[in-house]
């Protein structure tokens, strides 16, 4: 075994040796392990110099906001990649639309099977009269007329990937406007409340007005964006708008927090400096095709300053003493008298170039919340089972923004204010018994997930219903559709074939099982009449 060492020290003037202890600065041996935590207090080695702030969830975000918005913006329009991150954001969270499903229903406790058959058919009928005219209304939602509900939903949502938050403004129209129900939407970048507008005395925080026990109760909105003032020329006059006229749509990382932070603000200089990277590197091979070289020439002063006097025949140095000289591919530069080139040859970076700039598409991934196969459209390092694993744990973080953010924040308020405003206007009415709190009864559906293996999909999925783990209804629904109009539409197709005497495979009502299979004769089993005994 290797002998250990250790450093003894002389006391100077004395023959005493002592052995040296590391000292904190109260004198404590062993300062590092005299803490809970290495990272705390500063005493680690590799912490000593990490100095944070304490930063509650509002002041974070109350000076870095605009910045955060104005850089992420920047690259979303610029950076290939931060623009790719915004897009498969909100294809996934929207893609075609979030819809609603309504399950309004009266309770049908206590009814004879007469009633109750009744009570449901008038519910199913009503369900389908407002879904209709939900429908109908999804083309006038946009109080610009651009966009339909779902288009809406989208740049709400790239609003707030983007700058971190949007508003959503519920409109209430009049019945003179000649709408199916009197309300439309005007979707707001976060810019519109200013986050610096801040008065404790009035319960005012980052542009929103609180009450006494903190619930949200107004949005001091300005009337145009303060980006597009060098373009209307208004002043920013704002106003207080009810918090039940709003939509704010945001993600909150901490518990209090009221503004939403961009979701690339952790990208942001990884986009930014790989963007540099790219440009440095493309110029870099631009370069060696071009044969760059640098010229040393020894200029006549009597030339010196007159056009084309400079190497190669170029003008002079500017002020700056920069000087260009054009050189294409494939040119054979005649030399003047003095002159002399002197090849430029940068270095190659190799075969490092491909895994570094993966592992830097896989950071921005990882700070979005994309996969990376998602972000750069590479699936070269996945198999079958990898990438469905790696999709199915994605896929549960999208279905949580959907839900919590999507659903919860835009897509909820707006449906209570749309059922609210056509009962008052009267282009829905409610059957006889159902209460308000029963029409607002809804299930919002995402579009469906593409299947990874159709026919093993679909094959579990129909194993599971027959099995009772599941219903027709939930999976229906996961596949993006309403239950009770596939039915409508199984019974119209079925109707129409019986008409013209035609048939399907698809008709349930004519599936015929197959015929068991013969169990094999046991060995014990006596042998048929004519059969010759098994030996």
């Amino acid at each position: 075994m290797a002998a250990t060492f250790r450093t003894r020290l002389r006391v100077k003037g004395t023959g005493e040796v002592v052995e040296p202890v590391a000292l904190d600065r109260t004198g404590g041996a062993d300062a590092a392990a005299s803490t809970p935590y290495e990272v705390a207090g500063g005493t680690g080695r590799r912490s000593r110099s990490w100095r944070v702030g304490s930063w509650g969830p509002n002041a974070a975000l109350t000076y870095a906001l605009d910045e955060l918005r104005r850089k992420s913006r920047d690259l979303s329009r610029k950076n290939a990649f931060a623009g790719a991150a915004v897009d498969r954001l909100v294809d996934n969270i929207i893609g075609t639309g979030i819809v609603p499903r309504s399950i309004a229903a009266r309770s049908v406790a206590g009814l004879s099977e007469e009633q109750a058959k009744r009570v449901r058919q008038e519910d199913a009928a009503f369900r389908a009269s407002l879904q209709s005219l939900f429908l109908a209304w999804t083309d006038e939602a946009d109080s610009t007329g651009a966009h339909d509900f779902y288009g809406l939903q989208a740049i709400a949502v790239t609003g707030m990937v983007e700058g971190g938050e949007s508003f959503t403004r519920l409109r209430t129209r009049l019945l003179t406007d000649g709408l199916t129900v009197p309300l439309q939407l005007q979707v707001l970048e976060g810019d519109h409340c200013d986050h610096l507008k801040t008065d404790g005395t009035n319960r005012i925080r980052q542009g929103i007005q609180f009450n006494a026990i903190g619930a949200r109760t107004g949005y001091y909105l300005r009337r145009e964006h303060p980006g597009d003032g060098i373009i209307t020329g208004a002043p920013l006059d704002e106003t207080l708008v009810p918090a039940g006229d709003i939509c704010h749509l945001y993600r909150a990382r901490r518990p209090g927090q009221d503004r939403g932070e961009p979701w690339l603000a952790r990208a942001l200089k990884t986009l930014y400096d790989l963007d540099q990277y790219f440009d440095a590197e493309l110029v870099r091979k631009k370069n060696a095709a071009r044969l760059v070289a640098f010229i040393k020439r020894t200029l006549d002063a009597a030339d010196d300053g007159e056009p084309g006097g400079g190497p190669m025949g170029s003008d002079p140095a500017d002020e700056e003493g920069v000087g260009v000289v054009e050189m294409e591919p494939g040119t054979v530069q005649v030399l003047a008298d003095g002159e002399d080139v002197e090849m430029c040859e940068p270095a190659d970076v190799g075969a490092n170039f491909e895994p570094f700039v993966r592992e830097a598409k896989r950071s921005v991934a990882a700070a979005v919340g994309l996969l990376y196969e998602v972000l750069s459209g590479d699936y070269s390092q996945l198999d079958d089972r990898t990438l469905r694993a790696a999709l199915n744990d994605f896929r549960r973080s999208v279905e949580r923004w959907q839900h919590h953010l999507v659903v919860y924040q835009f897509c909820r308020p707006i449906w209570r204010r749309w059922i609210d405003l056509a009962l008052l206007s009267g282009a829905l009415k409610l059957p006889a018994g159902m209460t308000r709190q029963q029409a607002y009864a809804v299930e919002w559906v995402p579009q469906a997930w593409s299947y990874i293996h159709p026919v093993q999909d679909v094959e579990g999925k129909m194993k599971e219903v027959q099995a009772g783990f599941s219903t027709r209804t939930r999976v229906v629904a996961r596949a993006g559709y309403d239950v009770e109009q596939v039915d409508a539409e199984n019974a119209a197709d079925n109707a129409r074939a019986d008409e013209l005497k035609l048939s399907y495979t698809s008709d349930g009502r004519k599936a015929e099982k197959a015929p068991a299979a013969a169990a094999p004769a046991q060995p014990d089993d006596p042998p048929k009449p004519g059969t010759q005994p098994n030996t």
